[in-house]
């Protein structure tokens, strides 16, 4: 039986492949899975049609990759946290601190999972993070890690 795959399947294809499979398989486990649909040239052209659309989706994904990666290159964060001695953070600054903060001062709306923070900031001083935007686009935010000013008149006092 011909089919046209809508998914990877190892051993037998990828994505918009026109394969032949035995009946049963096709039947039995690729169609009623949706991983696959049976060939027919309407059914082709339909998945020529969505080729074509995904192309365009990513393409699209990429550019507006690139132009929030040139937003992010002006982006220098300063964060008032409270610290003790030897510049140590009560608490820490995560992924999504910086994704909250990023939305509220700049407008910038960016999923925490692309900060690429390899374990949270817990001391004071100047990092560069990098961001994932994209596979193929990935940008730098600058942060600036400063003591909060009450922070730092109770250390004076003891």
């Amino acid at each position: 039986m011909k089919i046209i795959l809508k998914q990877d399947i190892k051993k037998v294809g990828k994505i918009g492949d026109v394969v032949e499979v035995s009946d049963g398989f096709a039947r039995n486990f690729l169609i009623p899975q949706g991983k696959a649909i049976s060939y027919t040239k309407g059914n082709f052209k339909q998945l020529e049609y969505l080729k074509k659309k995904e192309i365009d989706k990513k393409e699209k994904e990429l550019n507006e990759a690139k132009d929030l990666a040139e937003k992010l290159k002006n982006v220098s964060l300063e964060i008032k946290v409270k610290a003790g001695e030897k510049a140590k953070l009560f608490g820490s600054v995560t992924s999504k601190d910086i994704s909250e903060i990023l939305s509220s001062e700049y407008n910038i709306e960016l999923d925490r999972k692309k900060i690429d923070l390899k374990e949270p900031l817990k001391k004071l001083g100047v990092y560069d993070i990098p961001v994932n935007l994209h596979k193929n686009v990935i940008s730098q935010i600058k942060i600036n890690l400063i003591p909060d000013s009450e922070s730092d008149a109770k250390i004076k006092e003891e």
